[in-house]
């Protein structure tokens, strides 16, 4: 089952200290509370976490592994009103469309601080003109996180309390505690008042001091406050209750002005009344989360990651094995091309066997000299000629001649053409004098003039040399 650590900074805290006395318990993800509420210094969470939490067998020591596995899934902090101001303001749609850069403008007067100071985190609405907004000098938000980090704790989110409360149409409502209480009214943001500021503010109701305090989106009508007639009071009625002389002076303050009121004693304290309050919430997008920005968890930013792991991991398998068959089929087109470049060398050799570039390129460069380009290169050169006839015509047709007799395995040794008499002196090897004798009629009956210079019988074959010409 997961677990939530949920910590409360409680009000009327104003500045985050390793001492800081904080409210914690741990939640499962339904908001269900498993075991008790504590109170400890914020410094001493998870040593008391350990303590009070996680279970021990036989009361032995755990090993590292164990506390690793048994530390909260999720950490939740919730600051109060002293700490962190949050509003609801109007926007138009040129402050939305520049929404970063009109914010700080839109708060500053209202800033005790310098707007530099703060950490902004905001919602805005897609279809209302309304945004929310948090706000939290950078320094408590650092001294927040460094010592959750000093613990080995990493908060996902940290959240302003106020924005859980909300007003109810024609009513008042105060959450009391001993040293604060926060007060919510219709179509406000709620705030985080002293006792002596909310008898202020109590007393002056409707009046124009009043509604500065207590304004948000637009100003509240002297005809709206007094439409307001109730007001409701909520407090702890059990472990660490209200006093009672709290409750009943707040009372008799609101009885002054004629309001009717109601009292509502929670069944827990107000931490568990906020945490109700959180979890009810916390699927909602309106949620204003403060680890946002230069404060953005890195753990979540890791989720987010994790989520596209799967098809990270498909991609990138996709991509070795297409990246590993193109490398193969590369492999094997190169293998391909150096066979036929061989093969065209044999045959380029067979014309130009004295070729000692090519001689040299056949052992050790294979594929490094264009056989093609040179072929043409010295065919154009042997053929060209101011007289007597074309070389290349007459190499054509005692080609054609010789391809067709292929059974006499006919193979030219050499060739030599006199540009002066337009004769081309071809030395070639067969197997027998009969393929000779059959390649010269050949060559005659194709309206060449050819004779024969001599053949030679060895071992391997015979040794022809004929002169063709036109």
């Amino acid at each position: 089952m997961k677990n939530i650590l949920l910590i409360r900074i409680p009000p009327p805290v104003s500045r985050i200290e390793t001492n800081t006395r904080v409210q914690w318990g741990a939640f499962a993800s339904d908001g269900q509370l498993l075991g008790d509420i504590h109170i400890s210094e914020l410094g001493q969470v998870k040593n008391d976490w350990v303590q009070f939490v996680i279970p021990k067998p036989d009361n032995k020591e755990l090993d590292e592994t164990t506390l690793e596995d048994e530390m909260p899934d999720q950490v939740v902090v919730l600051l109060p009103g002293t700490l962190v101001m949050h509003k609801q303001l109007p926007i138009n749609s040129g402050q939305r469309k520049h929404l970063s850069t009109a914010l700080p403008f839109m708060i500053e007067e209202e800033l005790a601080d310098d707007i530099e100071s703060m950490h902004l985190a905001s919602y805005l609405h897609r279809k209302s003109e309304q945004v929310f907004l948090s706000a939290v000098p950078h320094e408590q938000m650092q001294s927040l996180l460094a010592c959750l980090d000093e613990q080995g704790i990493s908060a996902q989110q940290v959240m302003a309390e106020l924005q859980f409360l909300q007003g109810v149409p024609r009513e008042l409502n105060l959450l009391l505690e001993n040293d604060s209480s926060i007060l919510s009214a219709p179509g406000q943001a709620s705030v985080c008042l002293d006792y002596e500021a909310l008898k202020f503010v109590l007393g002056h109701w409707g009046e124009k001091i009043s509604e500065d305090i207590l304004q948000t989106d637009e100003e509240l009508i002297v005809e709206d406050a007094e439409a307001l007639v109730s007001a409701r009071i909520r407090f702890a009625d059990g472990l660490v209750s209200l006093a009672t002389e709290k409750r009943d002076q707040v009372k008799q303050w609101l009885d002054e002005k004629g309001w009717l009121v109601e009292e509502e004693p929670l069944t827990g304290t107000v931490f568990e009344y906020l945490a109700a309050l959180y979890f009810s919430s916390k699927r909602s997008a309106e949620l204003v989360d403060l680890r946002h920005g230069p404060y953005q968890c890195p753990k979540r930013a890791t989720h987010r990651m994790r989520r596209w792991k799967p098809l990270a991991l498909v991609a990138s398998i996709w991509l070795l094995l297409e990246l590993g068959l193109k490398v193969g089929e590369g492999l094997l087109y190169q293998q391909k091309a150096q066979e036929y470049w061989q093969d065209s060398a044999e045959l380029y050799l067979e014309v130009f066997p004295q070729d000692q570039q090519v001689l040299e390129a056949q052992t050790h460069s294979v594929g490094s000299i264009n056989l093609k380009g040179r072929m043409e290169s010295r065919l154009k050169n042997t053929g060209q000629s101011n007289t007597g006839e074309a070389f290349l015509p007459l190499l054509q047709q005692v080609s054609a001649v010789s391809s067709s007799l292929s059974d006499f395995k006919l193979k030219p040794v050499s060739m030599d053409f006199n540009e002066a008499t337009g004769t081309l002196v071809l030395e070639l090897k067969a197997d027998n004098l009969e393929g000779v004798d059959k390649l010269l009629a050949a060559v005659k009956s194709s309206g060449l003039s050819a004779r024969l210079d001599s053949a030679n019988q060895d071992k391997t074959g015979v040794n022809a040399r004929m002169t063709i010409g036109r």
